[in-house]
């Protein structure tokens, strides 16, 4: 390219220039500038700081005020129960008196939940006796000492004799030929006890003699419960009862076992069966008086006076002592009661 060219000469000019000499009042400005920026940036980093530090504090605040509240809502703790175990207890605590439990598994399609009952029997409460009638129940009532059956001979695969029973006032004890189950280091005899009068099964008592049938069963548990003590060990005892429709024999029964035993598929559900654990001769009125009130939510709350109809009693009940029946073999016997045909028949 030519020396002398116009861009040569632009090249040489640029390079021979200078740069220009600041001023001490240019020098003033830019270090006040200089200033400036700096004190804005820490003034900046200052609050962001203060901000987070602030955000900080906050969030500690609100976890301190929130656990009081977390823990108001933490799960109460469980209680050691057995499943469907009720604790029943009188409405006057008595000197003694043991801890009474109701295992009864709890259906849960119905609202079954109480806790037993106050409603002691009255001690003018008379117990109601009826003849046996034959219901297929010969070794019960010879073994129960109903009157009808003094005479006759034993029908009990087992015997009958004094040696196998222990009379009480109302109702006789015996060991049945059935052993428990579950009774782990106790021991599994089970004992049986049946009222000296003739009742079918719970809703029988229940219907028959609504005044008198919770004195019988308290007498029934008191008395299973020291036989049971006398004769089997020391220690709580179960005391079980079938409902009305499961019952193998004809005849009230209730059966005393270990206090973790389990016997003909009790205890179990509450449309199959009643069971209490008694730990003193004090809980039997309070587990009477319980199983009164299961008999009650199964087959209607008893009556002051003995039924004379099948709106009253119910359908699916025999007759007692000469009185109309509304069982469906009550035409076959001609006593059906006047109703029977309305109420009962499809």
């Amino acid at each position: 390219m030519p020396s002398g060219s116009p861009k040569s000469s632009e090249n040489l000019s640029l390079m021979g220039t200078r740069s220009p000499v600041r001023s001490p009042e240019d020098e003033d400005v830019a270090s006040s500038m200089g200033r400036c920026c700096q004190t804005c940036a820490f003034v900046s980093i200052t609050l962001v700081g203060a901000a987070l530090l602030m955000r900080a504090a906050r969030f500690q605040d609100s976890q301190v005020s929130a656990a009081p509240v977390q823990r108001q809502f933490l799960p109460a703790p469980e209680l050691e129960r057995v499943q469907g175990v009720i604790d029943v207890r009188p409405l006057q605590p008595r000197q003694q008196h043991g801890q009474v439990q109701v295992v009864d598994d709890v259906d849960d399609s119905h609202s079954w939940h109480w806790q037993g009952s106050s409603r002691y029997a009255p001690s003018t409460a008379s117990v109601c006796y009826y003849d046996y009638e034959g219901f297929a129940a010969d070794c019960f009532c010879k073994l129960a000492n109903n009157k009808v059956c003094r005479s006759k001979s034993c029908a009990c695969s087992q015997g009958c004799s004094s040696s196998l029973t222990w009379r009480h006032k109302s109702s006789t004890t015996f060991k049945n030929i059935k052993y428990a189950t579950g009774c782990q280091k106790e021991d599994s005899t089970a004992l049986l006890t049946v009222p000296e009068s003739f009742f079918a099964d719970i809703r029988h008592l229940k219907t028959w003699c609504p005044q008198g049938a919770q004195k019988l069963l308290a007498e029934m548990f008191r008395a299973s419960f020291q036989t049971f003590r006398e004769v089997v060990g020391e220690g709580p005892a179960r005391q079980c009862m079938h409902a009305a429709q499961l019952v193998s024999v004809p005849w009230l029964h209730l059966h005393t076992l270990c206090a973790d035993g389990h016997i003909d598929g009790l205890p179990g559900s509450p449309t199959m069966g009643w069971c209490g654990t008694m730990h003193s001769s004090h809980d039997a009125e309070p587990l009477a008086a319980s199983a009164m009130l299961w008999a009650e939510r199964l087959y209607g709350v008893r009556s002051q006076s003995l039924p004379s109809s099948c709106s009253e009693m119910g359908c699916g009940i025999a007759g007692i002592g000469g009185r109309c029946s509304c069982k469906s073999d009550c035409q076959v016997h001609t006593n059906c009661c006047d109703d029977f045909s309305s109420i009962c028949r499809p």
